[in-house]
């Protein structure tokens, strides 16, 4: 299955924006494009409504930490780097990935990142007991802590697994913390 979701790879080392962009083609998600500087970037997405950001955390011309707040809201953001760069990083914009990245967290983040801008339209109302609430927080904690997610992007991917599997959130989390 090929997928297509306005995708942009944006490293400023042109070996390392090639190898991410052919891992990325292994899992059937084609880049609309590759680039190499931020304003590239930023000039490429006022063409698109929506889309993935796959990029490190240095380009070319500038750094990611000085361009985010040109990017807009409906952009999500999956950068590749080391701790210590991500840790400078507002938690609330960006998926964060480490070094060395592995293919497959790097296709399943960039998958559930475009389904939920295919599902952005979606409402799902759902009323929870209070202990549901809890086992839903500890699977929370438990995306954040093993997966170095903040809370919206662990909210966000227990959201966007419950709705494709069809499965309540709270049994999304009962299965995380199992």
């Amino acid at each position: 299955m090929i997928l297509n979701n306005n995708v942009f790879v944006v490293f400023g080392n042109d070996k390392v924006a090639g190898k991410v962009a052919a891992m990325l083609k292994t899992g059937g998600i084609y880049p609309n494009a590759v680039m190499h500087t931020g304003s590239s970037l930023l000039s490429v997405l006022n063409q698109y409504d929506e889309g993935v950001i796959v990029c490190g955390t240095r380009f070319k011309d500038t750094v990611l930490f000085d361009i985010i707040d040109y990017i807009p809201e409906c952009f999500h953001i999956v950068t590749v780097g080391t701790m210590d760069h991500l840790d400078d990083l507002p938690n609330n914009r960006v998926f964060k990935l480490t070094v060395p990245l592995n293919r497959t967290d790097l296709i399943y983040s960039v998958s559930m990142l475009m389904n939920l801008n295919n599902h952005r339209a979606l409402i799902h109302n759902q009323f929870r007991t209070e202990n549901e609430e809890i086992i839903i927080q500890q699977a929370k904690g438990v995306l954040i802590h093993k997966y170095h997610m903040t809370e919206e992007q662990a909210h966000r991917y227990m959201q966007t697994k419950s709705m494709n599997t069809g499965e309540k959130m709270i049994n999304i989390a009962r299965l995380i913390l199992n």
